[in-house]
């Protein structure tokens, strides 16, 4: 296999999906917070207060692992995107000299 083909708008998509997870898993804790005083139940608001107390801790570790994700592929993006930019470039300068020119040869 000779080449290497790097989509990166699929990539940055999914940078842009794992934000928005990640944003999901940070505010979370508010919403719950809500949601707990919105059922209207003392024992079931107890009981979901309870369940996001439990979550928290662990939506705050992977939050942490999302984050990670996300700026790794936005690292990756940019990487691959900046290389191209350079070959492409490197590609165009030379077929400005190519083919070399030949000494004159005398007959």
């Amino acid at each position: 296999m000779d080449q290497l083909i790097v989509d990166t708008l699929v990539l940055d998509a999914a940078r842009i999906d794992v934000d928005r997870i990640h944003s999901e898993f940070t505010e979370a804790t508010a919403r719950t917070d809500r949601l707990a005083d919105a059922v209207g139940h003392a024992a079931l608001a107890e009981r979901v207060q309870a369940f996001a107390d439990n979550w928290d801790h662990r939506r705050s570790e992977l939050a942490e692992q999302l984050a990670v994700v996300r700026d790794n592929l936005a690292v990756i993006v940019d990487g691959f995107s900046q290389t191209d930019q350079e070959l492409a470039k490197a590609l165009t300068e030379q077929a400005d000299t190519y083919p070399p020119r030949m000494a004159a040869v005398p007959v």
